[in-house]
C-alpha cells in the first residue's frame, strides 16, 4: 500500500448482521437489536449506528441510546488525551480496532486496556484516572515477577440501562490463564497484535459476535503472510485460540485467507494443547504461600486502607503463614487464588490487618 492508498473498510450491512445474528429478512429491526443485545451487551450500540447509517429512521429512545454510546466513546477518547504522554503506556486493541470499521459505524467498546512499562507509572496513571472521579479498584497480582493487573470501575451515564465505565492497566499485555503463561509485550506487528488480544478473549469467555466482526474486519487490512501468522500464534501461546476464532468467523462473514491457514493452525494448537496438558499434569492444590512462589495467578480482596507512612508507590507483599495481604498504594487486599474465600479466612486478614495499622506488624513491611 502506497503512502497516497488510504485503506477501504469492508462492507458492513444490515443484512449482514441480520446473518451473523440469525435474524431473518422477514423479522423488525426490533428483533435485530434484540439478538445484538442478548449476544453481547455492547452489540445493541454497533446495530443502532448501521441502522443510522444507512438512513432508517429512530425513534427518542433508541436514538438516545446511541447517543450514550457515542458518548461513552467521546469520553474513554478524552481521559486518554489527559493521561501523562510520558507514563510510556500503550492502549491495546480497541482503539485500533476501531478504526478499521466504516465510517459512522460504532465499534462496541466495554473497556479501555492500558499496557503499562512498569508498577510505579500503573499507581502514577490509577492516580492520573482518579481524579476528579474515585474508581472502585480490583488489583490482580500475575506471575513469579509480580505483574500487576488493575482494573478500575466507574458509574456510567445512565446507571440502569448501561454498562459501567472500565479502564484496565496491565503491566503485562497478555496476562494468560492458569494454563498459558503470561506474555509481557505484544507482538511487535499492529496486526498480529491485535489478532493475539482477540485470541486471549478465549481464555475468559466463549467467542461472540463481536469477535467476529473484528476479525473479519482485520482480514480486509493487510494480511500477514501464513507462516509469520502460524509462528506469532504458536509462539504467544495462542495456536487453539486462534484457530477457532477462525472458524467462529468463518461461520457467518468471510474470512479470505486465513482459512487456507487453518491446517498449520491445527498443527500449531495441537502441540499446544499437549503442552496445557502436560502443565496441568503437574500441577496441584496450592497456598497462597506456594502460589506466590510458583507465580500462579492470585486475585485481591479488598480489606481497607493500607497502614500510614510515607506514599506508596509500588507493592508489597506481607506474608502471615501460608496466607499474604498485598498493600498497594490505594488499598489492602487479601490475595487468594480461589473464587470463595471462608469468614474465618477473611476474618483473620482483617486482624492482621489491623495489627498492621497498629504497628504491631510493620517489621514485616
Amino acid at each position: 500500500m502506497t503512502e497516497q492508498e488510504t485503506p477501504v473498510s469492508p462492507e458492513l450491512t444490515l443484512d449482514m448482521l441480520r446473518d451473523l445474528f440469525d435474524v431473518g429478512a422477514d423479522e423488525s429491526m426490533g428483533r435485530l437489536v434484540y439478538a445484538a443485545r442478548q449476544a453481547h451487551y455492547t452489540l445493541p450500540f454497533l446495530v443502532l449506528s448501521v441502522i443510522e447509517r444507512e438512513g432508517i429512521a429512530m425513534g427518542p429512545a433508541a436514538a438516545g441510546e446511541l447517543a450514550r454510546a457515542r458518548r461513552r466513546s467521546a469520553h474513554y477518547s478524552d481521559v486518554l488525551g489527559r493521561l501523562p504522554a510520558d507514563a510510556g503506556f500503550t492502549v491495546l486493541k480497541g482503539p485500533s480496532l476501531a478504526s478499521v470499521y466504516p465510517p459512522g459505524v460504532l465499534r462496541p467498546q466495554g473497556d479501555i486496556d492500558l499496557l503499562v512499562p512498569d508498577e510505579e507509572q500503573v499507581w502514577r496513571l490509577v492516580a492520573a484516572l482518579s481524579d476528579p472521579a474515585p474508581a472502585t479498584v480490583w488489583v490482580t497480582v500475575l506471575g513469579q515477577e509480580r505483574h500487576l493487573l488493575i482494573t478500575m470501575v466507574w458509574p456510567p451515564e445512565e446507571p440502569l440501562l448501561d454498562p459501567e465505565l472500565r479502564i484496565e492497566l496491565s503491566t503485562a499485555a497478555l496476562v494468560g490463564d492458569a494454563d498459558v503463561p503470561i506474555r509481557v509485550h505484544p507482538p511487535k506487528d499492529p496486526w498480529l497484535s491485535n489478532l493475539m488480544c482477540l485470541a486471549e478473549e478465549r481464555l475468559q469467555r466463549a467467542f461472540h459476535p463481536r469477535d467476529a466482526l473484528d476479525l473479519y474486519m482485520l482480514v480486509n487490512r493487510d494480511l500477514p503472510a501464513a507462516a509469520d501468522l502460524v509462528q506469532t500464534a504458536a509462539e504467544f501461546r495462542l495456536a487453539p485460540e486462534v484457530a477457532e476464532l477462525v472458524r467462529y468467523t468463518a461461520s457467518s462473514l468471510p474470512v479470505g485467507g486465513l482459512i487456507g491457514m487453518l491446517p498449520a493452525l491445527d498443527g500449531a494448537g495441537e502441540a499446544e494443547r499437549e503442552r496445557r496438558g502436560r502443565e496441568r499434569a503437574l500441577r496441584a492444590s496450592a497456598t497462597t504461600a506456594e502460589s506466590l512462589a510458583s507465580g500462579a495467578p492470585l486475585h485481591g480482596i479488598r480489606l481497607g486502607p493500607v497502614p500510614a507512612g510515607a506514599p506508596m508507590t509500588r507493592t508489597r507483599v506481607h506474608r502471615y503463614g501460608d496466607e499474604a495481604l498485598l498493600l498497594t498504594p490505594v488499598g489492602a487486599y487479601l490475595l487468594v487464588g480461589e473464587a470463595l474465600v471462608s469468614p474465618e479466612r477473611y476474618g483473620a486478614a482483617h486482624s492482621e490487618l489491623a495489627g498492621l495499622l497498629e504497628g504491631t506488624g510493620a517489621d514485616a513491611l
